[in-house]
């Protein structure tokens, strides 16, 4: 069945009426990276793209600011990853060069609304840097948000064992679970690693870059024994509605 916002989706005279509507594009940055022992190397490409075509939905139908969701970034920077068999990255340089070029064809055909909806930790500095780069070329802002940032209350109360998103942990299971059932391996049921908690506060100290064998044996981090769909539906539904508002009140 034909989804109305998905650029993949549309004509060339939809996406064409979709300028002349000046409505704002969505870009899930995702990865391709291992998720430990129970979750589908794709998680964050197809977490990202299911929350992105969401948040289209509701700019559109409740905010009458028409959305189109752009192709996911899917291959990015996961070179913390590449110890662990599934992951492909991009070096950070290049993966900062696709966004540039990505976005200007985007600026080309005449889009002026863009914001970037990602959802894994390996892009947040790379994109961050790129934005200076894209921002001074195009002329105009383009955004970037996390799926995460701004539903920090929301995360508190609906988690039990841990605080935000933790890779491949209570969060981003319960996600695929809502979103994805039949990808997620049963072994999920008796996952723990890490020792976290919602106490747990990450040491303050000066930042340097590390691979994720260095943090896990498994590859993921948190309790993944703690998610569930019913957690991820009620998570989805909070960023969903915060990331729209946040959205709306950008132009």
């Amino acid at each position: 069945m034909k989804n109305i916002y998905r650029w993949d989706n549309l004509t060339r005279p939809e996406i064409e009426k979709l300028v002349q509507k000046d409505a704002i594009v969505i870009i899930p940055t995702g990865s391709t990276e291992q998720h430990g022992l129970h979750l589908m190397v794709g998680s964050d490409a197809l977490i990202s793209t299911a929350l992105s075509e969401r948040v289209a939905e509701v700019l559109d139908k409740e905010y009458g600011m028409p959305a189109v969701v752009a192709p996911t970034l899917s291959v990015t920077n996961s070179i913390h990853h590449m110890s662990f068999p599934g992951t492909i990255t991009l070096r950070p340089e290049t993966y900062m060069q696709m966004l540039l070029e990505y976005c200007e064809c985007l600026a080309h055909h005449g889009f002026k609304k863009i914001v970037m909806l990602n959802g894994h930790g390996g892009n947040i500095n790379p994109t961050e840097t790129a934005i200076i780069n894209i921002n001074e070329k195009l002329g105009f802002p383009v955004y970037f948000n996390d799926y995460c940032w701004g539903s920090e209350k929301d995360m508190d109360e609906i988690l039990e064992t841990q605080k935000g998103g933790l890779h491949a942990g209570e969060m981003e299971n319960s996600l695929a679970l809502y979103f994805f059932p039949d990808l997620v391996d049963p072994c999920y049921k008796e996952q723990k690693t890490g020792n976290y908690t919602k106490e747990t506060v990450e040491p303050s100290a000066p930042y340097t870059f590390h691979r994720m064998e260095e943090m896990t044996p498994t590859g993921a981090l948190g309790n993944t024994y703690a998610s569930s769909p019913e957690k991820g539906e009620r998570l989805a539904k909070a960023m969903v509605r915060n990331m729209a508002k946040m959205f709306s009140e950008l132009w």
